[in-house]
């Protein structure tokens, strides 16, 4: 599913990722492990393509990311760190918006459920935790049923409970045979 072959990129002139290589098969959970600051974000938005100044080779199921087109992205989810949600609508609106860019899409009541948020669908998302809007992000990245799944610190800030329904989703998605790319700076996850 993933190919990266001698990558290189930098912010500046510094060198910052140099001859990165690995590869992720379809069904793998992959992850990126280390500090702040080590690049494991920027590694994910190289793989998402919203970096493609790097250099090397990166192939995304089978596609080389510089030359994606928008189809690209019918194949993977994304959850950032740091939720992309719009705050004045609920819950519900977010996802019937997000889903709204793909041509497919899961329902969205049984996503909610899965996070524990089924109850507060028509709440305004700035009415939200920090908590729970990372268990929204984290089911928009759901929403199109994606082969491959690129999540950022998904566990981050989240209670334990929270953390633990979270892990259980993300080992049921590889259950069905996903592809999932994830970053953390947390051992035990």
């Amino acid at each position: 599913m993933i190919r990266v072959s001698n990558l290189k990129f930098s912010y500046t002139k510094q060198p910052f990722i140099e001859g990165m290589n690995f590869e992720v098969r379809e069904g793998e959970i992959f992850g990126f492990l280390g500090p702040s600051g080590a690049g494991k974000s920027t590694v994910q938005k190289i793989l998402t393509g919203l970096l493609t100044t790097y250099s090397g080779s990166v192939q995304v199921n089978g596609t080389e990311v510089k030359q994606h087109d928008n189809n690209f992205y019918e194949n993977i989810g994304v959850d950032f760190e740091f939720p992309s949600l719009y705050e004045k609508l609920t819950a519900r609106e977010n996802l019937k918006f997000f889903g709204s860019l793909y041509q497919k899409q899961q329902p969205a009541l049984p996503l909610l459920e899965s996070v524990g948020l089924l109850g507060e669908a028509d709440k305004k998302v700035s009415d939200y935790s920090k908590g729970m809007k990372s268990r929204l992000n984290f089911i928009k990245a759901l929403l199109h049923d994606p082969a491959l799944l690129f999540l950022d610190e998904p566990t981050s800030g989240l209670d334990p409970s929270s953390a633990r329904r979270m892990k259980d989703i993300i080992l049921a998605q590889k259950a069905r045979g996903k592809t999932i790319l994830l970053t953390t700076h947390n051992m035990y996850d």
